[in-house]
């Protein structure tokens, strides 16, 4: 599966770009905004304020595990500034070089150690490298989601959950869905994925929410994935009557089926989707969450398969 979205490296701007795929709702994201945006009497961060009080301590010159052949010997010298000049990713009161070398259970810092070294080999400068960790660490925190009753594709007792917030008339929604199943297929019910809706507005999305009603009404006969793969095959196809003929073409009670329907019953799941969906800081479709971790391009590769097989490790 391709990564979401292309990031830059560059010597004078660092774009975190968390979630930028082709269907975005109206929003400011780390697309749109950084860190010269901020108001320059911003209070400081969690993670700044964390810099701030790091003990002064000798500095570690070790980086077990890290890869740091791509460096130079003045860029080998940023690297060790940095891991023993930024906080611990595992919340702890002491640098990233001491994690490193006395805290073998914090794999986030060795992650964040392996980030900064290619971020330098590409060319990034300090303040670049700085700004981007805030996003860094923060994406490998894992966040609350209660998917009790949604749809579930894959065995239900894996150990990795992906999670999909999208919606049936985005486009790159429909070109990541089967390369998605695929990724989870890959790992032989080591991982499952759970969709949730994240219905869209505007200018052709105008069928996202009666689409997505039509899959929670199938969801309801234990069809979701069949009418799932329907609605993205479609193509745009989604009046009324052609949501009635994928019904029938699955196999439903088309009379419940219409019921559920015409009634809107699921559109209270679609506003609790929704609902969550922004407050997990979602600003377009896809959006995934691997474990919690909502999948970026700049870790592990910017892959479904390379996010899992992070999870699979801890």
């Amino acid at each position: 599966m391709r990564p979401l979205s292309p990031f830059t490296l560059s010597i004078s701007l660092l774009v975190v770009s968390a979630c930028s795929p082709a269907c975005n709702a109206p929003a400011v994201t780390p697309d749109t905004a950084s860190a010269k945006d901020a108001p320059d009497d911003a209070a400081p961060s969690e993670r700044e304020k964390a810099r701030q009080n790091l003990p002064k301590e000798e500095e570690i010159r070790e980086a077990k595990g890290v890869g740091l052949d791509a460096l130079s010997a003045s860029q080998r010298e940023t690297f060790f500034q940095l891991i023993n000049s930024e906080p611990s990713a595992c919340g702890a009161a002491h640098s990233i070089a001491r994690s490193l070398r006395d805290d073998p259970k914090c794999r986030d810092s060795a992650i964040v150690a392996q980030f900064i070294a290619d971020a330098i080999a590409s060319g990034a400068n300090t303040s670049a490298i700085r700004d981007a960790l805030e996003f860094v660490v923060k994406s490998l925190t894992p966040l609350e989601i209660d998917n009790a009753g949604r749809p579930i594709y894959g065995s239900p007792n894996a150990p990795v959950t992906v999670v999909e917030f999208a919606d049936f008339t985005c486009p790159h929604c429909q070109a990541e869905a089967p390369h998605l199943r695929e990724a989870i297929d890959q790992f032989r019910g080591r991982a499952k994925l759970v969709y949730r809706y994240f219905p869209l507005e505007g200018p052709g999305h105008e069928r996202s929410r009666p689409a997505a009603i039509a899959a929670e009404a199938a969801h309801e006969q234990g069809k979701f994935w069949e009418m799932h793969d329907l609605l993205f095959a479609a193509k745009g196809e989604l009046d009324d009557d052609d949501i009635y003929g994928y019904a029938q073409k699955i196999g439903l009670d088309l009379p419940k089926f219409k019921a559920s329907y015409q009634a809107r019953k699921g559109e209270a799941q679609l506003d609790t989707d929704r609902a969550l969906g922004e407050k997990l800081g979602i600003s377009g479709t896809p959006a995934l969450f691997i474990n919690g971790r909502m999948l970026n391009e700049l870790l592990f590769g910017g892959t479904v398969t390379g996010w899992i097989d992070d999870a699979l490790k801890r």
